[in-house]
């Protein structure tokens, strides 16, 4: 698998969570959920991100190594 692939999947699956959180979301509604998402889902966004920087990051200097080692 390409790095460029595994961030499209980890995207694909951020998306997936997200559908499946707003299925939950609407049934379950006391503190407890409320504490979920600040805690667990709210934060995702900005992983995300900076986890598909880096991920952008080390495909650039894999690619550089492939082409050295060529």
């Amino acid at each position: 698998m390409s790095v460029k692939s595994c961030r499209g999947a980890l995207a694909r699956s951020f998306r997936d969570l997200q559908m499946v959180w707003s299925q939950t979301e609407s049934a379950w509604r006391d503190v407890k959920a409320r504490e979920f998402k600040e805690r667990y889902i709210a934060p995702l966004p900005d992983a995300l991100n900076s986890a598909s920087s880096i991920i952008e990051e080390l495909d650039i200097v894999l690619n550089k190594i492939r082409r050295d080692c060529e």
